[in-house]
């Protein structure tokens, strides 16, 4: 009886292991999305990019820079899969950009 007890908890572990190094073995993104690896310009990318939609940044307060926003902006890309954002406005005071996420090959 505890031979066979032995063996059934052995085959789980074994399974759980398995399905634990499939899963993770296989994940290509990041659980936690970063924005230094968003290319931003203000031209279009290339035609074989493929468009996921507006991205948005914004900072709280006018102590803050433009440049935040854009970081800020290029997380909101980076969460959307994309790798490649087209700038296209900045607010007066430079507390808000937009732009739209690309994702390209």
């Amino acid at each position: 009886m505890c031979f066979l007890l032995a063996r059934k908890f052995l085959a789980l572990t074994a399974l759980a292991t398995l399905a634990s190094l499939t899963t993770t073995g296989c994940s290509s993104r990041p659980i936690v999305p970063e924005g230094k690896n968003i290319t931003l310009k203000r031209e279009d990318p290339d035609k074989d990019c493929r468009e996921l939609g507006k991205v948005q940044g914004v900072v709280r307060s006018h102590s803050q820079t433009v440049e935040q926003a854009i970081e800020d902006m290029k997380l909101d890309a980076a969460r959307k899969g994309a790798n490649y954002v087209r700038m296209e406005s900045t607010s007066a005071f430079g507390t808000s950009v937009s732009g739209t996420a690309f994702v390209c090959p």
